[in-house]
């Protein structure tokens, strides 16, 4: 065989060789794409995906918070414990920065909480691209997915951050998952940081006199003082002295709730509800104690009604709520012992 020849063979050869790899290469992206995406093509893994960002996100917010407060405080820390030295227009600076990804009005996507929202939404938003499942198969009310995440699960909870007693909405979730994480991240620089509460007013004067931000963004430093002053009374609780109480979330007000129904005897022959404010297990408890019952007249129960008489009985205005200290007659029956 000639040399001409043998090298055109080995040639053609490595051509085709190479040829089948460039196949395989564009083969195997494609097939990775294709996997990626069949990973979102049910119900159920789009369920998982929302599972996985929220946990991804609420990870990176608590980091990012903690790391932004961290910063102001350390400089603070510098100026005050290492150099003896009253807080300068440039820490000020600094913390208005870091304070500003904790409160930005301009809304425009750039604060901490407005980019963990918009990623989790990405993902767990029924209507946006790849979200194959309903908001349903989130709450887990009437879901179509057999495993749920069931956010009924924290409708009570989440009350302490503000919510309303039911999660129906990604947005009432997200809202959820930022008050528990911020005060996760708080609570840990109350520790951190002892002298928190104070350098966190100190950080507010400092804030106070820094020259006037650029017309094209004017409440830079009004947003990030806003912060600074709801992280300080935050931290400092219930009970103002500048030293740590924070409380992770609020006790909400018990709803009224129906407690059992009762005969006016002093209005006849008439049925009325009794209601009583406490959690579901105190109205459940009162039910069936009916604590501070006296047997009269014969076949009733009397009692007066405690401070916790709240709100008008469905059938108002033929009945008034009860108030406080008013007789109250309920019959000796299976509904109420």
């Amino acid at each position: 065989m000639s040399r001409t020849r043998k090298m055109h063979i080995e040639s053609t050869g490595a051509n085709v060789v190479s040829h089948w790899k460039t196949i395989g290469l564009a083969g195997a992206i494609v097939f990775a794409a294709l996997t990626s995406r069949g990973m979102a093509q049910t119900p159920a893994s789009s369920l998982t995906n929302c599972q996985k960002v929220v946990k991804t996100e609420t990870g990176k917010y608590l980091k990012k918070r903690q790391a932004a407060i961290s910063a102001c405080l350390q400089k603070a820390a510098t100026r005050i414990v290492k150099s003896n030295l009253s807080l300068d227009n440039l820490t000020a600076k600094l913390c208005v920065t870091q304070f500003r990804k904790l409160n930005d009005s301009r809304n425009i996507g750039a604060s901490l909480v407005e980019r963990m929202a918009a990623n989790i939404k990405k993902k767990c938003e029924p209507g946006n691209p790849g979200v194959l499942h309903t908001f349903n198969d989130i709450s887990g009310v009437m879901n179509v997915v057999p495993q749920p995440l069931k956010t009924t699960n924290i409708n009570s909870w989440c009350q302490r951050f503000g919510g309303d007693g039911s999660v129906d909405s990604v947005q009432e979730w997200i809202d959820c998952l930022t008050g528990a994480h911020s005060c996760d991240a708080d609570s840990g620089i109350s520790v951190q940081y002892p002298r928190a509460i104070e350098w966190l007013g100190l950080v507010n004067t400092a804030i106070g006199v820094l020259p006037a931000p650029p017309m094209t963004d004017p409440n830079r430093n009004t947003d990030a003082a806003a912060a600074v002053t709801a992280l300080k009374s935050k931290l400092d609780g219930p009970v103002v002295d500048n030293l740590p109480d924070i409380e992770c979330g609020v006790t909400p007000t018990p709803a009224c709730s129906t407690a059992c129904c009762y005969q006016e005897f002093t209005l006849g022959n008439q049925v009325s509800c009794f209601q009583y404010t406490g959690t579901a297990a105190e109205v459940t408890a009162f039910t069936t104690n009916c604590t501070g019952k006296v047997s009269t007249p014969p076949g009733a129960w009397s009692m007066s009604s405690a401070a916790g008489a709240c709100g008008n009985p469905p059938d108002f205005p033929i009945h008034a709520a009860c108030s406080v200290g008013s007789l109250v007659v309920i019959p000796q029956d299976s509904t109420c012992p």
